[in-house]
């Protein structure tokens, strides 16, 4: 989705201060990125000098999104070189003349865009090499495994029912008790040892300009578990841009292929789970939209189930 960020002017002055004595120069031109879903700046900024960076923040109108910001620059620090991620180079945080606290990331700046959608070929390739470097990358030992907080959304709904159930598929409701009890053993089907990005989709990722390779950013919610987590939870949200069915495209993925099939159905009834039971929510502060996007992806996942349980 996209929607009007805030911008370089509209920062308080403490935050604009506080940046432009990081960059070591006063900025000279900006251009703001309004693609995503968190609420506050994503800026690429240029200075004096000629210096580009891009930088995001929040502030504490939006306490999920400074927690976020918190844990990414923690997680951005401590990823490996062979990551296929933009730098970070700094984090801060400063105390605006209103009381806000603001926390402020910036990173090498990348000239390039997100995937076109509908999705092309030649980009859905870059993006799928994408997802298997990945998968390749060891985890860093701060993170924490997949299995210890995966999703409980059809236990939730089994253990209180949601009348906003019925406005899915009869299916996802003749089938609960079912699917809960498969979503159970999902903790161990995620287990590994392998970096888990977590939030993959075509808004978190970058197709440079200069034809290298498509980068991922955006790492709050970063993990350790199985190769196969990216690849299935990207699957919803590429179908619904234009992209192939998701089973069609874990057959033509080799870390598709290379899954436990059982263990790629529990994630899928997993996720399924966390978007259906996620989508019948009050959204959250700042981002009114996402209950629509996570009920569409629920949607897909419920299809892609039918496949696989038959």
């Amino acid at each position: 989705m996209s929607r009007r960020r805030p911008t370089w002017p509209d920062l308080p002055g403490e935050l604009r201060r506080a940046v432009e004595g990081r960059l070591g120069a006063v900025v000279a031109t900006w251009e703001s990125h309004d693609a995503g879903y968190s609420p506050g700046p994503a800026l690429t900024l240029t200075t004096a000098e000629g210096d580009r960076v891009f930088v995001k923040a929040a502030d504490t109108r939006n306490p999920d999104s400074v927690r976020f910001h918190r844990r990414e620059a923690e997680v951005a620090a401590a990823l490996s070189d062979d990551v296929p991620t933009p730098r970070l180079r700094w984090s801060l945080e400063v105390v605006d003349a209103d009381g806000l606290e603001w926390v402020a990331l910036a990173f090498d700046a990348v000239a390039g865009r997100n995937p076109r959608v509908p999705w092309r070929p030649e980009e859905l390739a870059a993006v799928g090499r994408l997802v298997t470097r990945v998968a390749e990358a060891p985890a860093p030992a701060l993170l924490v495994d997949y299995a210890d907080g995966v999703y409980d959304g059809w236990g939730s709904l089994a253990a209180a029912p949601d009348p906003g159930l019925a406005s899915y598929d009869p299916w996802a409701t003749a089938n609960l008790e079912a699917l809960a009890a498969i979503e159970a053993t999902a903790p161990d089907a995620v287990r590994g040892d392998r970096l888990v990005h977590n939030d993959l989709r075509g808004d978190n990722v970058l197709v440079p300009d200069d034809g290298s390779p498509a980068l991922v950013v955006d790492w709050p919610h970063a993990r350790r578990g199985a190769a196969f987590c990216d690849l299935v939870g990207w699957l919803p949200a590429l179908r619904l841009e234009g992209g192939p069915e998701p089973e069609e495209m874990l057959a033509a993925h080799p870390v598709g292929r290379a899954a436990d099939p059982d263990a790629v159905t529990a994630f899928v009834v997993a996720i399924a789970g966390y978007f259906v039971h996620s989508s019948l929510q009050p959204p959250p502060p700042g981002i009114p939209h996402v209950r629509a996007f996570q009920r569409a992806q629920g949607e897909v996942c419920l299809d892609w189930l039918r496949v696989r349980l038959g």
